[in-house]
């Protein structure tokens, strides 16, 4: 995951993680099937923003993951149409009690408008933890563009259960809700 969000590079020719994971999902045929019925050909891939204020030229790993889906031909166009008017803490840094909730993250995103319509909206991540980011994404999204499905994809996610570990490489379909204290249940 380090490796991922660090935006590393692996290989000869190098490519980054982001590259790897989509080429991994084009050249499984029963897995990349399953993911163009779960994205879908018109889909406009939405990568998350980051917890901090996006820089010129910084390194943003949900864009890079977003472009390379889309030239794979996952989803039909990658746009940036959630922008962090606010930064929050990290959640992969925060003590559980101390994360960011959906509501922060609704609260502290704006939608640019590049959008007029969209078929089905794909917010794109690099690492999913408890799905607050996500789940305030989502939410944020569905005010602006309320007729339209919304779906998420990361390539990866964290375990904090270690038995439920079973290998690097598990690709997986969930769901992610929002508990009545305010705090998201992902699962898996």
């Amino acid at each position: 995951m380090l490796e991922l969000k660090s935006g590393r590079l692996h290989g000869n020719p190098p490519e980054s993680i982001a590259a790897l994971t989509v080429r991994y999902i084009d050249r499984e045929p029963a897995l990349s099937s399953r993911f163009m019925d779960f994205i879908g050909a018109d889909s406009t891939l939405v990568p998350v923003p980051k917890s901090s204020l996006l820089t010129e030229g910084g390194l943003w790993v949900p864009q890079l993951f977003s472009a390379e889906l889309v030239s794979a031909g996952f989803g039909g166009r990658s746009a940036p149409v959630l922008k962090r008017a606010q930064a929050i803490p990290k959640a992969a840094g925060s003590l559980n009690a101390e994360r960011p909730t959906a509501l922060l993250n609704f609260r502290t995103l704006v939608v640019q408008r590049d959008l007029e319509t969209a078929t089905r909206l794909v917010l794109v991540d690099d690492v999913v933890t408890a799905g607050a980011t996500l789940l305030g994404c989502a939410n944020k999204l569905n005010a602006a563009f309320p007729d339209t499905p919304i779906r998420a994809v990361t390539a990866a996610r964290t375990i904090s259960d270690g038995s439920r570990f079973r290998t690097t490489i598990d690709p997986t379909f969930g769901t992610i809700v929002l508990r009545e204290n305010g705090k998201t249940r992902r699962d898996p």
